[in-house]
């Protein structure tokens, strides 16, 4: 290479795909988990049960119905306090708010070409309700939408986020994750992806902080080019907290 030759050499790997949790990292529905559970044990004659937030933030109503049944002597089913559970989540679930800026987010993500999915613990018909609430259904594809129903390992485990990399035909490396739960965060880095801590409706924030690539408070505390500079690969936001 002759001497006046220049190349743009940034170090950071660009960002191809963009994958996000849903509850507490879209919207902000983790207190009707809590709700829920809460709900849903009154109605078996057990008041004031509460389960720690990492045994419910990121995990699915077949999980939580397990670690119930492991700490009390209800006679059910863990399907049956599973389907108890999402039915009382969906009653309380009716109004839920956007994490600020999400919708914003999503399609200036879409805008700038970048690859888009979801991955929840959360049902697959969930996903699809609050997409349409959020009003960026059109921006994510079907088959981008991973919930806890269509997995057979839900996180920490990686397979939703690996599926979901595989539906996109995108490389787990070229891919960002937004999460909100220690779970999901493991799952994004046994996937081998890039991950965003979205802290304001999280729990355990400088323990989960430590397992992300990054963090901010919402998406409106990321910088105005944030998403073109992961797509170029000019934004090197290890170990950086956005506030």
């Amino acid at each position: 290479m002759g001497p006046s030759a220049s190349v743009h050499v940034t170090g950071v790997r660009p960002v191809r795909a963009v994958l996000f949790d849903l509850d507490g990292t879209l919207v902000d529905s983790e207190i009707h988990t809590d709700q829920s559970i809460s709900a849903a044990l009154a109605q078996y004659g057990l008041a004031d049960f509460r389960l720690p937030h990492t045994d419910t933030q990121g995990r699915t109503w077949i999980y939580i119905a397990d670690k119930i049944r492991a700490r009390t002597n209800i006679d059910r089913a863990s399907s049956l306090i599973a389907a108890d559970l999402l039915t009382h989540w969906n009653d309380v679930a009716t109004d839920v708010k956007p994490i600020p800026g999400a919708p914003e987010a999503v399609r200036a993500a879409a805008a700038r070409g970048l690859q888009l999915g979801v991955v929840s613990s959360s049902p697959r018909s969930v996903i699809d309700s609050f997409l349409d609430k959020l009003g960026v259904d059109d921006c994510i594809g079907p088959g981008a939408r991973i919930g806890g129903d269509a997995v057979t390992n839900t996180k920490p485990d990686p397979e939703g986020f690996l599926l979901a990399a595989s539906a996109l035909a995108v490389d787990p490396a070229d891919t960002l994750v937004f999460e909100d739960s220690q779970a999901g965060l493991l799952a994004a880095r046994a996937a081998g992806m890039r991950s965003v801590f979205v802290t304001c409706c999280a729990s355990d924030i400088p323990a989960n902080t430590a397992l992300a690539t990054a963090s901010c408070t919402h998406y409106r505390t990321l910088p105005p080019r944030f998403w073109d500079e992961l797509a170029d690969g000019s934004c090197d936001f290890a170990s950086r907290s956005f506030t």
